[in-house]
This record gives C-alpha cells, sequence and structure tokens, in this order.
C-alpha cells in the first residue's frame, strides 16, 4: 500500500488523517506500517481523502503512463530519426496483428526489414 508516500506528497502528518477520518492514529499508523490492514470501507475512505484511486491507494501497478513518462516518452520519439520510425512503425503493426506467441516472427520481420 502507497499509503505514507501519498500522506507524504500531500504534506499531510498521520495525526491529522487520523483525526479527518475519525479513526485512531495507532490504527491510522498500523495501515502504514503494514501491521494492520484496512477493511474495505476504510480503503474507500482514504482513496476519497487522498483524490486518489484504490488502484493506486493499494499500489496497483497502472497499465497508463504517468504524466512524466509520457513526456519522457515524447521527448525520446522526436529524437527518433527517419529510418528508426520506420523501424517504429513496422513493429507497431506486427504486433497488431500477432499474438505474443509470434514474437519471434515479428523480431524476424524487423530484421528482414532493415
Amino acid at each position: 500500500m502507497r499509503l505514507k508516500e501519498i500522506r507524504k506528497q500531500k504534506g499531510l502528518k498521520q495525526n491529522k488523517v487520523a483525526q479527518d477520518l475519525q479513526i485512531n492514529v495507532v490504527t491510522y499508523n498500523g495501515y502504514e506500517t503494514g501491521k494492520s490492514e484496512p477493511n474495505i470501507q476504510i480503503i474507500l475512505k482514504l482513496a476519497d481523502y487522498f483524490n486518489v484511486t484504490t488502484d493506486e491507494l493499494l499500489g496497483a501497478q497502472s497499465k497508463l503512463p504517468t504524466l512524466s513518462e509520457k513526456s519522457a516518452l515524447l521527448g525520446r520519439v522526436n529524437q527518433l530519426t527517419e529510418n528508426e520510425c520506420h523501424k517504429l512503425n513496422i513493429y507497431a503493426e506486427a504486433l497488431m496483428f500477432a499474438r505474443v506467441e509470434h514474437k519471434d516472427k515479428i523480431n524476424k520481420i524487423i530484421r528482414d526489414e532493415e
């Protein structure tokens, strides 16, 4: 759970969060340290309180890139040569029509284009 990280990002103290959520600060500390697990109602309250999704709160791996990751990726894409863009396009098209089990075939297609 990313509870401590999120709380610190918001600039809050444990006792403030516990007070606002009307729970004991020792209980809240247990959630942050992993000594106890909040029930689903508390998880929902925490997510609402911190204005994050439950996935973010629980540390689920997001399939969507963050804004900083998108910016970094765009910066790298803008530096690609025309030949690299062509290879990337071929690879993307191959991925759209192939399954993961066919990655060796995809790599052969890319090598043949070089």
